[in-house]
């Protein structure tokens, strides 16, 4: 459920908040209005389009109690349906082209606190995942097929009956990719200046495409070694984020700080002396880009800096009876690099440029945690942090 994972993925739990309101009288036992709370994030780079439906409580029974319930935040049944609209040729008429009702299903990744865990509902649909090489038709009605680029998404979930009906609609973010670190190119977290080693700022870019909001997280992989068994380990190091409309049809320029990320190395080992060595495996850096409506949701649900606490709220759903609805129908773009640790067939190619494993290996912040260069020349080298 990887729309959850974005800065970008916790905000859903942010939209809780928007359910109270300050009064001068408070009726802890009044009228009750059922407010659907409706999120969904497509990205035409995912094969499985997931979408989370839930709803406020009310009445006399202890809040904190009703909350560790699941089925108080469930409604008795709902049907939602997502349909992919676009102009179609000869004439441009904006037709319904394909449309997908959502199954439920159940996912044990919800992490404990006030509400219910770790299992929880959500809805879904499959497509295949976007391939530049192979993208359908824009009249294709295959419900298989990816995204499309130029089509608009609509959600309607009818709730209870059709006694509520939510509605809502969103573009995909497209045109995002990664400018740096190239295809061949590599991680460089130390450099000399006239012969002093140093920190360096990693480059990584990113061309946003027509995504008004940009997260860029970098995930190290490695293994432990328990004599020859290896454990696999990682870490996701959120890098930075920009937002607004100085974004959009630009590039986004981050900077990995290597002071940082060898520190976080250090953080995420094990605390085991019968650990035997560690071997990098591999880096991967994700760029996701978020659309206008999201951007301007995530904006909303930030803390409040005001004395008197007062918030907007920000939805792009609807309900046909004009009620309360919470949450957002929208899009983001995630595209992703992976580096492995050398290329066997070119091992000059590293994910890490010398000086930067050497750091990992032998500096003064991770250099007691046993790792080690498995890369050939290292070790042709004798490089005394190559591995044995």
């Amino acid at each position: 459920m990887r729309f959850l994972q974005f800065s970008l993925y916790a905000i859903i739990l942010a939209s809780t908040a928007l359910v109270t309101s300050c009064k001068d009288d408070i009726d802890f036992a009044g009228d009750h209005v059922e407010t659907p709370v409706l999120f969904g994030l497509l990205d035409k780079n995912d094969s499985l389009h997931y979408v989370k439906l839930t709803r406020t409580f009310g009445g006399s029974n202890n809040s904190i109690d009703v909350a560790l319930i699941a089925d108080s935040s469930y409604f008795q049944n709902a049907e939602i349906v997502v349909e992919e609209w676009a102009s179609l040729p000869p004439n441009n008429v904006f037709t319904k082209v394909r449309s997908w009702i959502l199954k439920d299903t159940v996912l044990t990744n919800k992490v404990a606190g006030a509400f219910y865990s770790p299992n929880q509902k959500v809805y879904y649909f499959q497509t295949q995942a976007y391939n530049a090489l192979n993208q359908p038709a824009i009249g294709d009605q295959n419900p298989l097929v990816a995204l499309k680029d130029e089509a608009t998404y609509k959600i309607i979930a009818n709730i209870n009956g059709g006694q509520i009906v939510v509605n809502g609609e969103t573009k995909l973010v497209t045109g995002m990719s990664i400018a740096s670190p190239s295809s061949n190119g590599n991680y460089s977290f130390v450099k000399t200046v006239n012969g002093v080693k140093e920190y360096n700022g990693a480059s990584l870019k990113c061309n946003n495409g027509n995504a008004q909001v940009i997260d860029a997280r970098i995930q190290f992989f490695f293994n432990e070694y328990y004599g020859s068994t290896p454990v696999e380990k990682s870490f996701t190091w959120k890098v930075g984020e920009y937002n607004g409309d100085a974004v959009q049809g630009t590039t986004s320029n981050f900077s990995a700080n290597g002071e940082t990320f060898y520190q976080l190395v250090s953080q995420n080992c094990t605390n085991d002396p019968t650990i035997t060595k560690r071997q990098m495996t591999s880096i991967r850096l994700i760029m996701t880009g978020g659309s206008e409506d999201l951007n301007k949701y995530i904006l909303v649900n930030q803390p409040s800096s005001s004395l008197a606490q007062n918030k907007p709220t920000f939805t792009n759903l609807t309900r046909t009876d004009g009620g309360p609805v919470i949450g957002l129908f929208s899009s983001r773009m995630t595209t992703k690099q992976d580096k492995a640790v050398f290329n066997p067939s070119l091992p000059n190619q590293r994910a890490m440029d010398y000086l930067s494993t050497k750091e990992l290996c032998s500096g003064p912040i991770t250099g007691l945690l046993l790792f080690c260069s498995s890369n050939p020349v290292d070790i042709n080298n004798s490089e005394s942090w190559a591995c044995q």
